[in-house]
């Protein structure tokens, strides 16, 4: 017979928690590689498609793992309703940043020239399409959790209900 260690629960949370946190972490420090590499040293993708891979590769890992475990992707509560619209607006603001900031310092001359009404211009028609885009995604995301989650929750009620009918006619047969 084995012996287990019995670890406090406390422990356990809170080592998830630091593995969580690291998580987070490295997730910002590869996207700000990305970025870095490819916006401001103009590098080829081939020297930081390794980036490019882990990271949405994780992030598509972690979200099939949450739909299919039937798990709430923003949190549970009322931040949960409202992280959608505020992430959407951050992937807007970044995205028009590096666009912006992109745009500018290839294409300066012609804002000299043709004023910088274009300028501002193109910058709040990337802010609006990629904030909706941003928007859109994360909405359908959202949807097909919501559905995967009641699929699991009335799968859950089938079983329980199966167990009571078993439990009650074999009380039934006994009494």
């Amino acid at each position: 017979m084995k012996i287990q260690n019995m670890q406090d629960e406390r422990v356990v949370a809170l080592r998830r928690k630091i593995n969580s946190e690291a998580y987070g972490i490295l997730m910002i420090v590869l996207l700000g590689s990305i970025l870095v590499q490819q916006y401001l040293f103009n590098a080829p993708f081939k020297q930081y498609a390794v980036e490019v891979i882990c990271f949405f590769g994780m992030s598509l890992y972690m979200t099939i793992r949450y739909m299919t475990l039937g798990l709430d992707i923003y949190g549970e509560g009322k931040r949960s309703k409202v992280i959608p619209l505020v992430n959407s607006i951050v992937a807007g603001i970044v995205v028009t940043v590096i666009i912006g900031v992109l745009n500018y310092t290839q294409y300066a001359e012609k804002y000299k020239e043709d004023g910088i009404g274009y300028f501002i211009a193109v910058l709040a028609v990337t802010f609006i399409s990629a904030t909706i885009s941003t928007f859109v995604v994360m909405s359908c995301l959202n949807y097909l959790n919501k559905k995967r989650q009641a699929k699991i929750q009335k799968q859950l009620d089938e079983k329980e209900q199966d167990e009571y009918f078993v439990k009650s006619s074999q009380n039934s047969k006994n009494g």
